[in-house]
Formats: C-alpha cells, sequence, structure tokens
C-alpha cells in the first residue's frame, strides 16, 4: 500500500498502519449502513384492572352522552322528520353497539390479551362511533337548532374515544 490517502466511499479504510488493527465496539461493527428491524406487538385487553374499570365508565358515559344527543334531535325544530329518524337510528345502534362491547369486554381478564373476537368487536365499535361524531356534524352543518349541541358533543365524545381505544391497547 502507498503512503498516499486515498478516500473510499463506504466501509472500512485503513491506510499504512505499520501493523495489526484491532476494532473493539460496544455493539455491532458494520461495513456500510446498518439495518436493523424492530416488530412491537400491540396487546388488545386491559394493562390492569384500573384501565378495565375506566374502560367501562368510559362506554357508560359515551352511551350516556348518545342518548342525550338524540333527545336534541328528537326536540329539534328545523330538521326534517326522516333525517331524525336516520340520525335517531344511527344513534340508537351505536348505544346497542357499545353495551354489547361492555358486556363483551366485561370477561376480559386484566393483563391478558383479550380473544380476537372481543378485540375485533371493540375496535370495529369504537371505529364506528368515530364514524357518528362524522354523520352529526354534517347534519349540523344543514340546520341551525343542533349545530352547538352536536359541537359540544363532538368535543366530549372524541377524547372520550380516543381513550376507550388506548385503554384496550388499540392504536
Amino acid at each position: 500500500m502507498s503512503d498516499t490517502s486515498e478516500t473510499g466511499k463506504g466501509g472500512f479504510h485503513f491506510g499504512n498502519v505499520g501493523g495489526g488493527v484491532n476494532v473493539k465496539a460496544g455493539g455491532d461493527v458494520v461495513a456500510g449502513d446498518k439495518t436493523t428491524t424492530t416488530t412491537t406487538t400491540i396487546q388488545q385487553g386491559f394493562a390492569g384492572d384500573e384501565q378495565k374499570k375506566q374502560f367501562q365508565s368510559e362506554i357508560d358515559q359515551l352511551r350516556e352522552a348518545l342518548r342525550a344527543m338524540k333527545a336534541n334531535i328528537e326536540a329539534s325544530v328545523s330538521l326534517d322528520q326522516d333525517k331524525k329518524d336516520q340520525a335517531i337510528s344511527d344513534i340508537l345502534q351505536q348505544v346497542n353497539a357499545l353495551k354489547e362491547v361492555k358486556e363483551k369486554t366485561a370477561d376480559v381478564p386484566p393483563g391478558k390479551p383479550a380473544p380476537p373476537e372481543i378485540a375485533t368487536k371493540v375496535e370495529g365499535a369504537l371505529d364506528s362511533a368515530g364514524g357518528i361524531v362524522d354523520k352529526l356534524q354534517a347534519l349540523a352543518t344543514k340546520t341551525g337548532d343542533v349545530a352547538e349541541t352536536v359541537g359540544k358533543f363532538a368535543v366530549k365524545y372524541g377524547p372520550l374515544i380516543l381513550s376507550a381505544r388506548h385503554l384496550f391497547g388499540l392504536p
């Protein structure tokens, strides 16, 4: 090897060292870029008893908020009956879906993964709960007397959905 210095791209480059080379590192020694892959498994279910109790409470709060919204829609004077009927039907379906979620998750032991069919049911119900908020907000843009109520509802209901998802271990 010559005494001149050459700049190379990538890898290890040793010039005239006059003996052996010893490389020590606290981790992997690689020539070039190192690619690592990390897999994270999310356990769906409750981490502990407190999370389970809070989840159950939040499901009850969601159901009560939906019932209150239903009453406001029924009392609306600016919505036509067909729109009222559709909104009320959607709300009642969601109230029942959340009741089923509460009943199904009551038997899920804290610290253990939820059975796949229960996890799917919970995720589906919470996803559709988010859809209710969107439908009600669209309805609120068409009528003035429920707009304020829907706005307040969305502010309370949205974070409850996200919290319930988190408590159950959903992304």
